[in-house]
């Protein structure tokens, strides 16, 4: 992984994956974009709300934990 970076004012994590010419964007409905080069290969994702997105992940993971055990 090259770069990754937030953006605390916009609450966006980018994690730049590859340095390659980017050529478009894909928008998931979830917030997530993903950058892609005209190879098909992903250059980079971009989180929005990522604050918001990782406090979730945090609580589904700390519930299946507690269901596993």
């Amino acid at each position: 992984m090259d770069n990754v970076w937030y953006d605390k004012d916009e609450d966006v994590l980018n994690i730049e994956l590859a340095k390659k010419e980017y050529w478009k964007t894909v928008e998931l409905r979830s917030g997530i974009n993903i950058d892609v080069a005209k190879d098909g290969s992903i250059t980079g994702i971009e989180i929005l709300r990522a604050s918001k997105v990782f406090s979730n992940a945090k609580k589904v993971i700390a519930h299946a934990k507690t269901i596993a055990t």
